[in-house]
């Protein structure tokens, strides 16, 4: 936050945190829940699966006027993890890289990228 002094600082306040965490806890969509799966209850896993390259990743927001200095961050991945039961098997993938595959699907035979206007 910049006050009129022009420096940055974050703002820590617990009732900050408490609305913080309630927008991000109803800002989550899911497109189904057959059977409903979710939440998960923590007590009946064996094992679970986090599969994306950005689940590890520290990042939180674009540069420039877009970028945030919180006051702390977890990855998706450290706060499944740390959430966790004890003896609950985590297994991490990064899966697939989406652009470069992208990229080689669409090469032509002389082996360049088609050029689309």
């Amino acid at each position: 936050m910049l006050d009129g002094d022009g420096q940055e600082r974050t703002v820590d306040s617990e009732e900050d945190k408490v609305l913080m965490r309630k927008l991000a806890g109803e800002s989550i969509v899911l497109l189904k829940n057959k059977d409903a799966t979710l939440p998960l209850r923590a007590h009946s896993l064996k094992k679970i699966a986090i599969v994306g390259g950005n689940a590890r990743g520290m990042v939180l927001s674009g540069g420039g006027s877009a970028s945030l200095r919180p006051s702390y961050f977890t990855s998706p991945y450290g706060g499944i993890a740390n959430a966790l039961p004890k003896g609950v098997q985590l297994t991490y993938s990064e899966g697939a890289r989406g652009q470069s595959i992208h990229l080689e699907i669409c090469r032509n035979s002389a082996g360049s990228i088609p050029q689309h206007s």
